[in-house]
Parts: structure tokens; C-alpha cells; sequence
């Protein structure tokens, strides 16, 4: 199953490629979260990449770095962009997906975003449960 990862925010959203049959969740890019176009992008996407599904990254634990605003921000966007995919589109706990990503780019040399790493670590979570 081809999953796209996402790691949602106010300003920029991280995206993240996974495969189930390989199971392998590899980071892509970081976009402008400019709301409704975003929403489109993504939607166009999921079509033209026969995505099928989504994994959005939830913060769960609310820890200081994420409180309940940002997860009813972030179910509000799940919900916006169920309503214009027609595969699923469901929830992982981020919890430490920042902090392990930062880690990533320090430790390990990553050149890509901490939030495509992110959306990254959010979609491999989804992969491992499986």
C-alpha cells in the first residue's frame, strides 16, 4: 500500500513517503500551509500517485511542546482533507517526532527537513503496527 505522511502545521506541513510492502517510510518535502490550495495539492496528489492512504500525525501527548489547540487544529484539517480524498485518511500519534528528527539531521547527517523527517517517523510508526 503506497502511503503519504504528514506532519501538520500552522505554517508548513512536512510530507513523507511509506510503502507498506517494503515497509519503509522515506521523507519527501515540506510545503506552505496557505490553507484551502494546500488542501487541493494534496488531493491532486493522492490521485496522481495512487496514494492509498493518508497518515496524519496527531500530538497526542501534550507535552509542552503541542496542547489541545494544535490537535483540534490538526483534526480540522483531517477532516477538510477527508472530505476532498477518496482513500483514508487516519491518525498517529507524533509524539517525539521532533525531537528524534532533530536528532536525525545531528546524529545521523540528514539533509532533509525535520518536517519531512518527521512525517517520516510518523508514516514508519503507522508501518511497524501493521
Amino acid at each position: 500500500m503506497r502511503i503519504l505522511g504528514i506532519d501538520y502545521g500552522d505554517k508548513k506541513i512536512g510530507l513523507a513517503f511509506g510503502d507498506t510492502q517494503a515497509r519503509v517510510a522515506v521523507p519527501l518535502e515540506v510545503v506552505a500551509n496557505v490553507g484551502e490550495q494546500t488542501l487541493r495539492v494534496f488531493a491532486d496528489r493522492v490521485r496522481e500517485e495512487d496514494i492509498e492512504l493518508v497518515v496524519v500525525g496527531v500530538p497526542l501527548s501534550q507535552g509542552t511542546h503541542h496542547g489541545s489547540e494544535q490537535l483540534e487544529k490538526t483534526r480540522a484539517f483531517i477532516a477538510k482533507l477527508q472530505a476532498q480524498v477518496s482513500v483514508p485518511v487516519v491518525e498517529e500519534d507524533e509524539s517525539y517526532t521532533t525531537a528524534e528528527s532533530i536528532r536525525l539531521q545531528r546524529e545521523e547527517g540528514s539533509p532533509a527537513h525535520e518536517d519531512a523527517l518527521a512525517a517520516m517517523l510518523i508514516v514508519q510508526s503507522y508501518i511497524d503496527k501493521l
